[in-house]
This record gives structure tokens, C-alpha cells and sequence, in this order.
């Protein structure tokens, strides 16, 4: 695949193109590998976020301002534009949040995200084969983090949910970010001609048992629509034999481990959504404001919940109806942009990790805007990630610019 000179074109001096070219050879995939795997390895969370803000956010802020066909590129992007829209929407409920937070610390926050688009964006415009390769190597990385920690976990043998280790240490946080990594070997696996692909099948099956040994339904529920999704995307046979596989998969779980589904009740999800409707619906136009302390009381538990445990309601409660307006234009605009491309290998991988992302957030989490954290890997990661494919696509077809 080609690549492309970054601050190459008429106008820019020789040592911008050098910066250009440095960043986006090295430094930023380099950054991108660390973001995708940190988490597996470190043992704290400070330390995947330290790490992100120097070998990513820093690198990427640099490119944005080096780099202006870069910005001009992305303002093409509908989900890049959904994305400033939304961020700015947010930014603006601060002046009526009534947060305790400063709200330079709270605006920092989106343009940690914005310098996630720059920083894949970035690669994929000047070397494509760099943000493959990283890509190849995190999937990877997953799989063999997945392995010990699996074996980590049969060896403990206490019958406990598996938690995670280092900087990972909630089961239905640990999925997330595995989860992330499954669905893109099952995109693959899919999208590909030949079913029998030893790799892929390790893969899935490694992370698969990791994700049920966490005991998490959640991510059953998302992968069960991620994989429908792909069923669709793909219109012929493959579709047909990855519902198959899917039935057949809830079958054995439900047979064998009748737990893993029965198991805990609803966790009390009815009664706190209920409770943040209410909430929501005594400011239903523009809601409490971004970062408006929640509190949520439900009968017969002796705490209170500080998220609704759904990342759209989190949206609703503090940008009220206009938020989810924006919110809405950011999947729509997303599953759009994927599904005219679907053909593209790496866009249909990515429109699955937004999938994935969409349903498990319905039942877990509600800080949507924030720090580099586990979230990320269902929300802001896949929508850089489709962006900069989606550049990447529309500049090798010939309309795209020249960054």
C-alpha cells in the first residue's frame, strides 16, 4: 500500500515535514501500540494513562498543529464532525453542571479524545502498513495476555469471577478491553474466504473463554449483536454461518454453564435506570450539565450508585434530550460510513468494535466523556479507529486530501 508525505505538499518547510514524518513512522505507533496493550501489562492504571499522554497525546497534539491538511482531511469525516459537535455540546453544559471538578481538568478531557482521532488518523494517512502492523501485533499481544491470565486463574482455583490482574481488576472492566480484541479476530475470521483459519480459531477461543471466565453477561449480549451485524454486513453464506455458530455457542454456554446466565438476576439494572429516568426528566431539554454528580438509592442496597450503568443514560442525564441528539448522530453517522464501505476488511473489523461498544455500554458505565480508561476501548477507540480507515480509504480511491 502506498504511503503518504505528511507536511509534503507546497508550503511547508522541510523540518515540518521531518517532525511530520518522525512522529507518524515511530513515535505515534509506537503510542497506539502501548494504548491498545498497556492495560494488559501495567500494573496500575496511572501508568497506562501516563503513558498515553506522552507517547500518544502529546505526539498527536504536536501533528495537529504541524499538519493542517491533516485537520482538513478529518473536518471531511462525518463521524470526526459528530464527534466535535458532541464534545463541544458537553463542554458548553460545564457552565451549568454545577460540577466540583475544575473546568480546566474537565475540558481536558475531550481533547485527550480529539488527539486519539489525530494520532490514528495520522498513521493510517502516512503509513497505512505502520497502523496494520501495530494492529496485528496488539491482536496478538491480547491473545497471549488472555493465555496467562487464564492460566493465572484455573491455577488459583478459589471459584471466584475472573477479575483480571495489574491494572485490571473488575471482571466486566477486563472484558471490555478483551472484548475489543475479539471482535476484531471475529471480524476477520468472518470477513475472510476460508473458514478454517487456525489463527483466528485459536484466538476466538482463547478470548472467548476469557471473556466467560470473567462471568460477565454483558459482553455476551454485545458480542451476540456484534456478530449479527456482521451476519448482515457480509450478505451471503458467512452470515449465515456465523448465526450458526452463534446459536450454537449459546446453546453450549446455556447447557454447560447455566450460570454464567442465570447467575446474580438483573443486578438491579431495572431499578437504578428507573431511578436515573426520573432524575433526567427534571431537566429534559439540556439535562444537569457534564460531570453532574449522580446519586442514585435503591431499596435493600446500603450505598448509593454514582452511575446509572448505562452509558446512554449517563448521556441523557447530563446533556438531556439535545445530548442524545448528538450522541445518536455519532453511531448513526458511524454504522453509515461502515456500511457503505463494508467491502473494506479493516472498516468492517472496526464497525464491529463499534457495535460491540454500543450494547455493552447499554448495561455498564456512564463517565463517557474521561480519562483514558477502559471505557475507551468501546467508545472512543473504535470511532478514531473507523475514522482513520475510513480516510485512509476515501484518499487511496483518489477524493481524499493530501495529508
Amino acid at each position: 500500500m502506498k504511503t503518504q508525505k505528511l507536511g509534503g505538499a507546497a508550503g511547508y518547510p522541510a523540518w515540518r515535514a521531518r517532525i511530520n514524518d518522525h512522529l507518524t513512522n515511530w513515535v505515534l505507533p509506537l503510542g497506539i501500540l502501548l494504548l491498545l496493550t498497556s492495560m494488559m501489562w501495567a500494573g496500575e492504571k496511572r501508568l497506562f494513562q501516563q503513558l498515553f499522554y506522552v507517547f500518544l497525546a502529546l505526539p498527536a497534539f504536536v501533528l495537529a498543529l504541524n499538519c493542517r491538511d491533516l485537520a482538513a482531511a478529518l473536518l471531511r469525516s462525518p463521524v470526526f464532525i459528530a464527534f466535535l459537535c458532541f464534545a463541544a455540546y458537553f463542554s458548553i453544559s460545564i457552565s451549568w453542571s454545577g460540577t466540583d471538578e475544575s473546568v480546566l481538568s474537565l475540558l481536558k478531557r475531550p481533547l485527550y479524545v480529539l488527539c486519539l482521532f489525530f494520532a490514528f488518523a495520522g498513521v493510517a494517512f502516512h503509513r497505512p502498513d505502520r497502523l496494520t502492523a501495530v494492529l496485528r501485533l496488539s491482536s496478538i499481544i491480547a491473545v497471549v495476555a488472555a493465555s496467562v491470565q487464564l492460566a493465572f486463574f484455573l491455577l488459583s482455583d478459589d471459584g471466584a469471577r475472573l477479575a483480571g490482574y495489574g491494572a485490571l481488576h473488575n471482571p466486566l472492566l477486563t472484558s471490555h478491553v478483551f472484548g475489543f480484541f475479539l471482535v476484531l479476530w471475529i471480524a476477520y475470521w468472518i470477513h475472510h474466504r476460508r473458514f478454517f483459519l487456525p489463527v483466528a480459531m485459536i484466538a476466538v477461543a482463547v478470548l472467548g473463554a476469557l471473556i466467560l471466565a470473567t462471568g460477565s453477561r454483558t459482553p455476551l449480549l454485545a458480542l451476540s449483536a456484534t456478530i449479527l451485524w456482521l451476519g448482515l454486513m457480509t450478505g451471503d453464506r458467512r452470515g449465515v454461518i456465523a448465526f450458526s455458530i452463534l446459536v450454537l455457542a449459546g446453546g453450549i454456554i446455556a447447557v454447560l454453564w447455566p450460570e454464567a446466565i442465570a447467575q446474580r438476576g438483573l443486578s438491579y439494572r431495572p431499578q437504578i435506570w428507573a431511578e436515573a429516568i426520573r432524575q433526567a426528566l427534571e431537566f429534559p431539554t439540556f439535562g444537569h450539565g457534564y460531570n453532574h454528580a449522580l446519586r442514585i438509592q435503591v431499596e435493600g442496597i446500603n450505598y448509593a450508585f454514582s452511575d446509572p450503568h448505562n452509558m446512554t443514560l449517563s448521556v441523557f442525564y447530563r446533556g438531556g434530550a439535545l445530548g442524545l441528539v448528538f450522541w445518536a448522530a455519532l453511531f448513526a453517522s458511524a454504522l453509515f460510513v461502515s456500511w457503505k464501505n463494508r467491502k473494506d476488511v479493516m472498516i468492517f473489523a472496526f464497525s464491529a468494535t463499534i457495535v460491540y461498544g454500543l450494547v455493552a455500554s447499554m448495561t455498564e458505565g456512564g463517565s463517557f466523556l474521561s480519562r483514558p480508561k477502559e471505557h475507551w476501548f468501546l467508545l472512543w477507540i473504535p470511532f478514531a479507529l473507523l475514522t482513520a480507515a475510513t480516510l485512509r480509504r476515501r484518499e487511496n480511491e483518489g477524493t481524499g486530501g493530501r495529508c
